[in-house]
């Protein structure tokens, strides 16, 4: 297991933004408004060939009126259990406050080693009145940086591998399991149970998540990340930026991800907005399962609930509530199907005997020819079909070479991708 280094502090003293500055990439909404980051962020990264795991942490305050704050603080405690050294994120431009002194005091506790990191020092030639005041809070190494610059990152780095195991390496790229779906659907309880423990937080308000979080799932011996996403909300472009930079980040987790577990709500039934989640699934081309959560809401309705869902048809259907557990067990072992079927490669013998013969209308009356074809991709699968012309394919034409791939194997769960080339 790779060391785990934690960012903490106060809410807006630009964590996340330091998050992103070491990983390279905005992986944690950024912004003015305090609060914006609630759940633990998760990620490995690496410096002069050490690899370490990252965490930032929602923001830490004793009196707040954010309704998460207790389970922020609750989070950040855990987080600091299993440190092995601890970032203190302070404002430069901000006087020390009770919340930085009884955040400094709690991580004491923890026995832990500490850099004192003092962010937004923009004037590095005073750096040293600036840092004067911030030793009063008993840490030996205090760092000045810029996150938002990227000024004195690189010394910071070479603090935070120092006395690391040299050795240690990333993990194996594992496969991405993304919840998708609208918001309050239940992604995030679902996220917990599929997991076993309370990762994501979770409540009654529309929107809790904003940010992306991944845990490991081990779906019999085989290990996958799940990832809780933001909820998409039908005028997402219409809400704040907080709000935009978190869709725009589930959208591109989406896309990056291996499977798509689209949650919808039984009780709300299918909404036009759910229709257009769907469309951008399909459109993504990837490998899905409709989750239908909330099942416990209809459990004494003897309503008759249908196996196939219309908008993906070769999506397998699952049925889920998040509040008593029924239907994980199910869910993991169509996960597992899914993604086993889409590993699945067709012989050529097999996709020649399914497209022997076959003709498609093309352009201007003629005929498209299919010589032959060959899968070159899995999970999901693609292939390359041979034909003499590729003038006149349209949707039709490509329905039908997939409905006799489909006869040979049905890649449950998994779009088909059809390449066509002229020979």
């Amino acid at each position: 297991m790779l060391p785990i280094i934690a960012i903490v502090g106060k809410p807006n003293v630009g964590k996340s933004t330091l998050f992103n500055r070491i990983l390279g990439v905005r992986r944690a909404v950024t912004s003015p408004i305090p609060h914006t980051t609630r759940d633990r962020l998760y990620e490995v990264s690496n410096w002069n060939g050490v690899s370490f795991t990252l965490v930032d942490t929602g923001g830490f305050t004793v009196k707040s009126d954010d309704p998460f704050q207790d389970e922020i603080n609750f989070e950040l405690k855990k987080t600091l259990e299993e440190a092995e050294k601890i970032l203190f994120v302070v404002d430069a431009k901000s006087l020390i406050t009770s919340d930085d002194l009884e955040l400094a005091d709690i991580i004491r506790n923890y026995g832990r080693k500490v850099i004192l990191v003092v962010n937004k020092v923009d004037n590095f030639q005073q750096k040293d009145i600036i840092l004067s005041d911030f030793y009063s809070l008993g840490f030996e190494e205090v760092i000045p940086i810029s996150a938002y610059h990227g000024l004195n990152v690189d010394e910071l780095l070479d603090k935070i591998v120092d006395s690391l195991p040299s050795g240690s390496t990333e993990k194996t790229e594992l496969l991405r399991v993304v919840l998708a779906g609208n918001v309050n659907v239940g992604k995030s309880s679902l996220f917990n149970k599929l997991i076993g423990k309370d990762r994501a937080i979770v409540d009654e308000i529309a929107g809790t998540t904003r940010d992306i979080i991944e845990e490991e799932l081990d779906l019999n011996g085989e290990k996958v990340f799940i990832t809780d996403t933001a909820g998409i909300r039908r005028r997402w472009k219409e809400g704040s930026i907080v709000e935009k930079i978190a869709v725009s980040n589930t959208l591109r987790v989406i896309n990056r991800g291996d499977l798509v577990l689209f949650v919808l709500d039984i009780g709300e039934g299918l909404t036009g907005f759910d229709k257009r989640i769907a469309q951008s699934i399909i459109e993504m081309e990837k490998p899905v399962i409709v989750v239908w959560n909330k099942i416990d809401l209809l459990e004494k309705s003897g309503i008759r609930l249908p196996s196939k869902f219309p908008l993906i048809p070769y999506a397998p259907v699952c049925y889920t509530s998040s509040l008593t557990g029924r239907g994980i067990k199910r869910l993991k072992e169509t996960i597992s199907s899914t993604i086993s079927a889409g590993r699945v490669e067709i012989k050529r013998s097999q996709l020649d005997s399914a497209l022997s013969g076959l003709t498609l209308p093309g352009e201007d009356g003629k005929i498209i020819k299919v010589y032959y074809g060959k899968q070159i991709e899995s999970l999901p699968p693609k292939f390359t079909l041979f034909v003499n012309s590729t003038k006149g394919i349209n949707e039709r034409t490509q329905q039908e070479v997939i409905k006799r791939i489909r006869s040979i194997y049905p890649f449950t769960g998994n779009p088909i991708k059809i390449e066509w080339r002229k020979s």
